[in-house]
């Protein structure tokens, strides 16, 4: 079989190689019209805002990569013009010369991906206007970018500014990165609300987080026309408003590359898309395609749709695959999941939205929740938005929205899975999900918003919605059941504050009879008022979905009955130091990523940095390990440095630190018999053979080192095992030495564990463990404190009775008797027995 393949990044790749792991012996073909077959396109924002240094980690394979290991034929800069199905034949252009050459195919994928949407208006052509779909983009906006910030740095320009068209994920991921880089940020969006993908109640507070971090957001309005100016582009908008932007940033959204398919007569779906069967076969037999340009069945909503996203494009190209070496494998459906961070906030969605059905014309019921990501006694939590949409009489889930802090990324994923398996909500109710404070609540989010909509169903509550507001409270009493102080902050218009704690003691003469619309914050306080009420025959009842929050979220009002929308932040960048310091005028400012270090390596590191910088230097160290907050103030007292700040910042903490004066850290040494407060000398005898033990004796070492201590380590008996070499040179060795080699371990990494050895079972799982919590392993932390200056003695005694010569030994180590270690432990402030 020869299988040509025409596109590569997401779809084109994962077909290629899945038909390789199927049929060994086909001749594959992959045509690229770009020069780059395989890249992480969504990671490409991440690249121009600095997150992500490495552009090379946004290569996920290349041509020789893919031939290596795969047997593929990946030819980059090769554009195919035209498909003659007659034929089964594709016309291939050059790029770079524009030579042209036929090729064959038995199978035939498409996998031409989409094109970004470029509105027709005046100026869309300019210089200075940008999509980003690939790579060359990336490399042209990060260029542009980095050079109008260097001549703002350097005092040659004022502020950068850059205007991004369009508020859907790619957009807003581009204002984040923007602005992270320090650039003065305005998004333009049609729509009435950001993050179309959801519904309008969930975007709202998505779009307060933006604004608060300083982007401009205009919505209602486009881009009418762009003009080139003294220097950048004016930027019109349909409001008349007029932007200045030194870049502009078009991420209006994206339409299926289907002039091929169109051309070769292929049968084209109500969307514009390629029309697949669930082999994702086109309407000819040896033609199939995948990805972006494929209109494929939705999970939910009826009919087909489009859905360029990675995950569907992924499986769909599996499926592809599969059909076209054999297989009989179906892509039965695509619901949509998606998921954007929005600097510090997240928001995403699975299946339908409350939007989406009823313009289907679906019956469904919605219910909110406004939980805490988790348990709110454990700290770096906060309030979640959970939107969820079912079918009114059988519970069946329709679809999900979540906006929040931490945790979004799980609940989502399970609303999916829940999506996915045609779940109820009844099903949520009874799901056991992981639990423990750090991580979410006893009852879960996910638990939470299927007790509310299970109640629905179950007939146990009846709702009214902010979107039904003024006419869902007409003719009612309106009753604020919160407590008086929050009711004189905000409250709607006409209601009267009935707290609960006195709703059942004052509710007695009221009519049973009189429309009663209930609230509180988020719905449980209203929820309990509505069963105490609806047991005291109350009939017409109904309670706010998603309470306050809700409603405010919904017509854009903060506590205080004010608009959300408001002017962004000023200097936002200078006055966040976790994207950019603020100049001191003392000295140069270093930032350092110690997360995901396990102690000692945040200690460790910043001492590097520190011995590297100036007197002065401050640095700036993001660290995920909660015992920084204990070492970073003693490592800087006893070092003579200034501890500037610490913050919490996720499960660690964000410090700046100014290094001190040569002075401060003479001072800070001992002299005579004063007590000692700065830098000393540790010395050690390890006597112990065991791994945990000298694990312990390494660690103490290394932490000492970064204390700005000397160490010397004086090894005898069976921790002189440690020192060994897995492989040392072969030598003569008498009898007696070959058997005490044969019987002691043979280096660091063949330690026993001192308890719970269990044959070797031991050290394997905590070395494991280690990896996984990324502890360095005892060999790199023997390096690592050779590296720091410390001295490693074998005992000369030893070696003798033990059989074993220098060369055994690692390189560094030196010899030494009882008289060497005396002498250390003599200049040492503190000497250590392991």
């Amino acid at each position: 079989m020869k299988l040509v393949i025409i596109g590569g990044v997401a779809a084109g790749a994962s077909i290629a190689a899945r038909a390789r792991r199927l049929d060994e012996f086909a001749e594959i073909i992959v045509l690229e019209r770009g020069h780059h077959v395989s890249f992480a396109n969504c990671g490409l924002p991440y690249h121009i805002g600095g997150v992500i240094t490495d552009r090379s980690r946004l290569l996920v394979q290349t041509p020789e990569s893919l031939r290596d290991a795969l047997d593929l034929d990946v030819r980059i800069g090769q554009e195919v013009v035209s498909i003659d199905r007659a034929a089964k034949t594709v016309t291939v252009r050059r790029v770079d010369d524009g030579t042209e050459y036929t090729e064959s195919y038995d199978a035939l994928a498409l996998t031409p991906g989409a094109e970004a949407i470029r509105p027709p208006i005046p100026g869309i052509e300019l210089p200075g206007v940008h999509v980003l779909r690939r790579m060359g983009d990336m490399d042209q906006i990060k260029a542009r970018l980095d050079a109008l910030l260097t001549e703002a740095a350097a005092g040659r320009r004022g502020p950068v500014r850059a205007v991004v068209i369009g508020a859907g994920y790619i957009g807003l991921e581009m204002a984040e990165n923007l602005r992270h880089r320090g650039a003065e940020v305005d998004v333009v969006e049609l729509a009435d609300q950001i993050l179309p993908p959801l519904d309008h109640e969930l975007s709202v507070p998505v779009e307060a987080h933006l604004r608060s971090r300083g982007v401009a957001v205009h919505l209602e309005t486009g881009a009418a026309a762009l003009r080139e100016a003294a220097s950048g582009l004016d930027v019109e908008l349909t409001n008349h408003t007029v932007l200045h932007a030194d870049l502009v940033i078009l991420s209006a959204g994206v339409r299926p590359n289907t002039d091929l398919a169109r051309a070769a007569g292929l049968e084209l779906g109500p969307h514009g898309g390629i029309a697949v069967d669930t082999h994702m076969r086109t309407s000819d037999p040896h033609i199939w395609a995948a990805g972006d340009s494929v209109e494929t069945p939705g999970t939910v909503l009826p009919g087909t749709a489009l859905a360029p996203l990675a995950g569907p494009a992924n499986r769909q190209a599996r499926v592809a695959a599969e059909n076209i070496c054999g297989r009989d494998t179906e892509y039965r459906s695509t619901q949509g999941t998606s998921i954007v961070k929005v600097f510090d906030m997240v928001a995403g969605g699975t299946g339908a939205t409350q939007r989406q059905l009823r313009t289907a014309g679906i019956a469904h019921r919605a219910v909110h929740v406004h939980p805490s990501g988790h348990a709110g006694y454990y700290p770096g939590t906060a309030m979640m938005h959970l939107k969820v949409v079912f079918d009114p009489e059988t519970g069946r889930l329709l679809g999900s929205q979540v906006a929040g802090f931490d945790g979004v990324d799980k609940r989502l994923d399970v609303l999916a899975t829940a999506v996915r398996m045609g779940m109820t909500v009844f099903d949520l109710e009874e799901l056991e999900l992981a639990y423990a404070p750090p991580f979410g609540s006893a009852k879960d989010p996910i638990n939470m918003a299927g007790f509310v909509a299970s109640n629905v169903v179950r007939g146990d509550l009846d709702l009214w919605y902010a979107e039904d507001y003024p006419a869902a409270v007409e003719g009612a009493r309106v009753i604020d059941v919160r407590t008086p102080e929050e009711f004189s902050i905000w409250h709607l218009p006409g209601a009267e504050n009935v707290p609960l704690d006195t709703l059942r003691a004052v509710c007695g003469d009221w009519d049973t009879s009189t429309p009663i619309r209930l609230y509180c914050a988020v719905g449980f306080r209203s929820y309990l008022a509505y069963r105490a009420l609806r047991q005291r025959g109350f009939t017409d009842l109904k309670t706010l979905s998603g309470g306050s929050t809700t409603f405010r979220s919904w017509h854009e009002l903060d506590e205080a009955d004010a608009p959300v929308r408001r002017e962004p932040m000023e200097n936002y960048a200078e006055a966040h130091s976790l994207f950019a310091l603020a100049p001191t005028g003392i000295g140069a400012s270093i930032d350092l990523d110690c997360t995901g270090l396990a102690c000692p390596g945040p200690i460790m590191k910043l001492a590097e940095a520190a011995n590297a910088a100036d007197a002065g230097d401050e640095i700036t160290v993001h660290v995920s390990d909660p015992g920084f907050a204990a070492d970073a103030p003693a490592w800087v007292k006893r070092n003579g440095h200034e501890l500037v700040s610490i913050e919490p910042e996720g499960p660690g903490y964000v410090a700046v630190i100014r290094k001190g004066g040569a002075g401060a850290m003479a001072s800070a040494r001992p002299t005579g018999g004063a007590t000692v407060s700065g830098p000393g000398k540790t010395s050690f005898v390890v006597f112990s053979g065991d791994m945990d033990k000298v694990l312990a004796s390494f660690i103490i070492a290394n932490g000492a080192l970064a204390m700005g201590e000397e160490v010397s380590m004086f090894f005898t008996f069976w921790g002189l095992n440690a020192l060994r070499r897995e492989q040392p040179p072969k030598r003569q060795k008498k009898l007696m030495d070959r058997m005490f080699g044969m019987m002691m371990p043979s280096g660091a990494n063949d330690l026993p564990l001192s308890t719970m050895n269990m044959a070797g079972m031991g050290p394997l799982m905590i070395k494991n463990v280690m990896t996984q919590h990324n502890v360095p392993s005892l060999p790199e932390l023997i390096a690592s404190a050779q590296a720091g200056g410390a001295r490693l003695i074998g005992c000369t005694m030893t070696m003798d009775l033990l059989g074993i010569a220098p060369s055994d030994l690692l390189d560094g180590v030196e010899l030494g008797g009882v008289a060497t270690f005396l002498g250390e432990a003599s200049e040492s402030t503190t000497t250590l027995f392991i």
